[in-house]
């Protein structure tokens, strides 16, 4: 689904939204006036463009031209522009290799089943991933590094003036199941809006250059904004990546042996902040407790479900067994590679909510491989680059990994946009870190 369209609540006023979008889009030209490269004004543009488009969602969910939204053809404008402004040699990093098997087994399972056609949609999200990547790796190489998302925030602003404008007007979006209420700025859904304002925390946890003072307020701004999208995955995602910044950034302002104090210090109150977080919404986090009491009753097909139980974390317990059951009673051939990308369309009513579940039923046991192995190349990126990045860049990426199991953040630009920069980011700090050790052995060693 390029377009983004889960269903939810009204947008914001359009006179409103047009308002804010003139004068949001002033920050955002300065941005691209003083970042070098096209790489780094095609990203900051790209990803302030997407975040306009949902606001506006009432029109740009709408078919436009041959049954494509207006958002869907902005993704695809997109990344047609990526691949031009890519440099040839990039598409060979061997990173990449993941990602060019998935649209490849796409194609296969498309064509397999309903149509090649069928497969425009996941080719076109896997290519704006790629773009979108090799374009953050290009704009840090060209813009001092990590100086470089300084500038970058600039295109998430928009989502906190919209956050705020819909706390101030009132326009709240009650939730399906609790009635609990979700502020998020006139999006069309708490999943999107929700991962959308992680994303701009993690590159505010990236943008080291920032002043501390100016990071810290605005962090605690940004975790509030999370809690009032009210989003329990995202809200869960979000807590490792926050401590592990909270220690990084006062870690190293004390002696070696106070560390250690520190260290337990964070952690309690890590678990405070957990239920703290709880308590905020205490009837939404018991489901956790129930389902971890005994998960394995939950392993069953749907008709055996109680009506408590279909209710349980938000019916995705039972939205998973219809995938799963549907995807056992297919054929051999449905086992290995699945019913097509985005076949559940036509069979369920509502999105998997897991992005495993997902792969498994539209691309099968190979399918899940894949993301896995996807998912493992990509963290091994991080695994090696410098002490003082690694360990945020690897909370990052499990966060970003547990989104995928309680939503589908792969399947939403949103959730694309997220993985892009902390991938880019990756990979340049391993090329990074590569290129600083042959230096030291060049030096140690020379011819």
């Amino acid at each position: 689904m390029i377009g983004g369209d889960l269903g939810g609540a009204p947008s914001l006023p359009l006179p409103v939204l047009a308002l804010v979008t003139l004068f949001m889009a002033v920050p955002m030209v300065l941005a691209l006036k003083k970042v070098r490269g096209y790489p780094a004004r095609f990203v900051i543009f790209a990803i302030w463009l997407r975040y306009i488009m949902s606001a506006f969602h009432e029109i740009t969910f709408s078919p436009a031209v041959a049954g494509l939204s207006w958002n869907a053809i902005g993704s695809v404008a997109v990344a047609g522009t990526g691949l031009l402004l890519v440099t040839p040699r990039h598409y060979l990093l061997k990173p990449l290799t993941p990602v060019y098997a998935l649209i490849l087994l796409s194609l296969i399972s498309a064509a397999a089943n309903d149509g090649i056609f069928t497969a425009l949609n996941a080719a076109v999200k896997h290519i704006y991933f790629m773009v979108l990547m090799i374009a953050i790796y290009r704009a840090l190489l060209e813009n001092e590094g990590a100086r470089f998302f300084a500038r970058l925030l600039w295109a998430f602003a928009p989502l906190a003036v919209f956050q705020l404008l819909s706390i101030g007007l009132g326009a709240v979006k009650a939730s399906e199941f609790d009635g609990s209420s979700s502020y998020i700025g006139g999006y069309n859904h708490e999943a999107t809006f929700s991962i959308a304002m992680a994303t701009f925390f993690v590159v505010l946890c990236f943008a080291s250059s920032s002043a501390r003072v100016l990071r810290g307020l605005l962090s605690i701004g940004l975790l509030g904004g999370i809690v009032l999208a009210n989003y329990r995955t995202t809200m869960l995602a979000v807590l490792p990546v926050a401590a592990i910044q909270l220690v990084s950034s006062t870690m190293f302002s004390f002696v070696r042996e106070q560390r250690v104090i520190l260290a337990v210090i964070i952690s309690i109150i890590t678990v405070a902040g957990v239920f703290m977080l709880a308590g905020f919404s205490a009837e939404r986090f018991n489901d956790l407790a129930v389902f971890f009491g005994d998960p394995g009753q939950y392993i069953k097909p749907q008709a055996e479900f109680s009506f408590d139980e279909r209710r349980l974390l938000s019916g995705r317990l039972y939205i998973w067994s219809g995938y799963i059951y549907a995807w056992l009673d297919g054929s051999t051939l449905n086992h290995l590679i699945g019913f097509g990308p985005d076949s559940w369309e036509e069979i369920f009513k509502v999105y998997p909510h897991n992005t495993i579940v997902a792969y498994l039923y539209e691309l099968g046991w190979a399918g899940v491989f894949l993301l896995l192995f996807f998912w493992v190349t990509m963290i091994k990126l991080a695994m090696r680059a410098p002490t003082e990045d690694r360990a945020i860049l690897l909370f990052a990426h499990l966060s970003f990994l547990f989104m995928n199991l309680a939503t589908m953040a792969l399947w939403q630009i949103e959730g694309v946009i997220f993985y892009a920069i902390i991938c880019g980011f990756s990979l340049f700090r391993k090329v990074e870190s590569g290129a600083i050790r042959s230096h030291f052995k060049a030096q140690l060693h020379p011819a």
